[in-house]
């Protein structure tokens, strides 16, 4: 059996599996992503201590990584990535340099995507979005039963301008993740109620909490303008939602399909559907890359 090593480093969490050949989890690991780590030295080194602890007990063949932000996945390079700090940083070498073992490198989003379109979702589309929303809030885009990358920098729809006035990461006002993302959603929510909440609670509080309605309601809001946009120019036949949000379920997908409902008008209207992996699908796309890897060797 090849074991391989799936780590997907997020805004907030890096989340590490181990994964069978068959695709199985056979076991995980999580550890808070390092802040101010502009260097990539400090989540190097906690992605190493993640695959240290899970080689006690099986052999690995390599790793799955994904990073999220403007990447050029051939040449294992973080451009940009607004929520880390990092700006052309070579974190696949890093990584590959400082554990010994071969690594597949992409996008989070887009491993996501792979995990979908595989054997999740996705599968039986051909024009399809992947959108997680987490931390930050970006889309993998397959088109015509490729995910289309445009040399890496598709699919940041975090940062499209949904009009309004809050400051984004990217130094910029209007993003729809400074107001739409799980981030978002919990740092407006504790700003007004004065507790703190995860996505999830909040979602759950909606009937009964002023505070949660407000902030919910104004991110699905701001939602439903990006996806109307990214519908209008490139007509997808689903969109799938991931990411923390997405566990609300029902609580994302019918306040959302009743506001485009309202907006579109000749537009083909794609089905709404949670991802079938969850919030583990960019941990099953990262083990399907390394599993590809060995197998090219």
């Amino acid at each position: 059996m090849r074991y391989v090593v799936a780590i997907d480093v997020g805004g907030t969490t890096i989340k590490a599996a181990l994964v069978d050949e068959n695709l199985s989890i056979v076991t995980t690991a999580n550890e808070p992503t390092p802040k101010g780590d502009i260097s990539g030295m400090k989540t190097v080194e906690t992605v190493k201590k993640l695959v240290a602890n899970f080689q006690q007990s099986h052999p690995i063949s390599a790793i799955g990584l994904a990073v999220p932000g403007a990447l050029d996945e051939k040449e294992g390079v973080s451009r940009w990535t607004g929520n880390l700090g990092w700006k052309d940083l070579p974190i696949r070498e890093l990584v590959q340099t400082s554990i010994g073992l071969p690594v597949a490198f992409g996008h989070d989003v887009r491993t996501g995507a792979l995990a979908e379109l595989n054997s999740g979702a996705a599968k039986g589309f051909t024009q399809s979005f992947f959108i997680p929303i987490g931390t930050g809030i970006a889309a993998a885009l397959i088109i015509d039963g490729q995910i289309r990358t445009s040399d890496g920098y598709a699919g940041e729809i975090g940062h499209m301008n949904v009009g309004h006035e809050i400051l984004c990461v990217c130094g910029m006002v209007g993003c729809l993740e400074a107001i739409s993302s799980a981030l978002a959603i919990s740092v407006e929510y504790q700003r007004r109620s004065g507790v703190a909440r995860s996505t999830r609670e909040i979602a759950a509080r909606i009937e009964s909490d002023d505070h949660a309605k407000v902030v919910w309601n104004r991110a699905i809001d701001f939602l439903a303008i990006a996806v109307e946009d990214l519908v209008t120019i490139l007509a997808p036949e689903a969109i799938i939602f991931g990411g923390g949000v997405s566990e609300s379920g029902s609580g994302l997908l019918y306040p959302l399909k009743a506001r485009l409902d309202a907006r579109f008008t000749f537009q083909r209207r794609p089905e709404l559907l949670i991802a079938h992996y969850g919030i583990n699908a960019g941990t099953i796309g990262c083990a399907i890359m390394a599993q590809e890897l060995i197998g090219e060797e």
